[in-house]
Parts: structure tokens; sequence; C-alpha cells
């Protein structure tokens, strides 16, 4: 299975999971950047909100792998503006499976990969699994276990 690591990282934690995910699985790798960065404050607010930000040239065309990973933060408890305008701009989405890994600061509730999963299923993708590493497993260290146990799913997927 030829899969897509699409990954937004504020403060470079997700991107260090993503990273591990993709050596794990011998995936491709696209980062999300917004086109301008803002407060952090604003940037809650915002995801909290469900906005969108104009983001930078990213592999948007899926046509040539079976799987995407979704990788980002949690805001507010919601999903980043960016990775919302990511979704909106995929296409040839039809048929190919997705699996969403968050990263967040605590250990409570989010609503990001029910808001990812819905945008994706609503393109005609099919779920696979999510990965939610709260602020305790980072700080221990447990992520990268949790990290490779996911990625055996996926692989086992194929």
């Amino acid at each position: 299975m030829k899969s897509l690591i699409a990954c937004y990282s504020h403060s470079g934690k997700t991107l260090t999971v993503a990273e591990k995910l993709q050596k794990e699985i011998n995936a491709d790798f696209t980062r999300i950047e917004p086109v301008k960065d803002r407060w952090y404050l604003i940037k809650a607010i915002h995801a909290y909100l469900e906005k969108k930000w104009p983001i930078k040239p990213c592999t948007t065309d899926i046509d040539d792998y079976d799987c995407l990973i979704v990788c980002c933060p949690i805001w507010a408890g919601r999903t980043t503006p960016g990775v919302i305008q990511y979704l909106d701009e995929l296409v040839n989405t039809s048929g190919k499976k997705f699996a969403v890994l968050v990263t967040m600061g605590g250990d409570g509730n989010q609503l990001a990969t029910i808001q990812i999963r819905n945008g994706l299923e609503a393109k005609e993708m099919e779920f696979i699994d999510k990965l939610i590493i709260g602020g305790s497993a980072q700080k221990s260290g447990e992520w990268e276990t949790m990290t490779k146990e996911f990625a055996q799913k996926l692989i086992n997927e194929n």
C-alpha cells in the first residue's frame, strides 16, 4: 500500500511523531504549512470556530496513493485551520483509505479526529484507524510505542 503522510505541526511535536511513523511505514511525506503565521491565541480561536487558512502548496492530489494519514495537533479541541483547508483541497480521494494521528498537550476530549474523519468520508474515503497522543504519552515517551503499534495496524491493513 503506497501511503502519504500529510502533516501540520506548530511546535514540532507532531512533526516528530509523523516522521517516526513515516520511517515505520515507508510513506511519502508532505508538510501542511500556512501561508501566514499567526499568534497562538488567534490560532486557537480560529480552530475553535472551524475557520480555514490559506496553505502553501503541498501534495493534495492523492491519485498515486492508496492511503492518506493526516497528522496534526489539537487546538481548542479541534482541527487546525490549515488542515481544514488541506482537506478541502484534496482531490482524487474516492475509494482511498485514510487514518488520523493527532497530538495534544492535555489528555482530554477532542473533536479533531471526528472532524477529519467526517471530512474525508464525505470525499468517499474509507477510515482505517486513529491515534491520539496526549501530553502524558509525549512526556513519558510512550508515544514511540504507540506510534509503532499504529504503524503495524496500517501495515496490516495492506
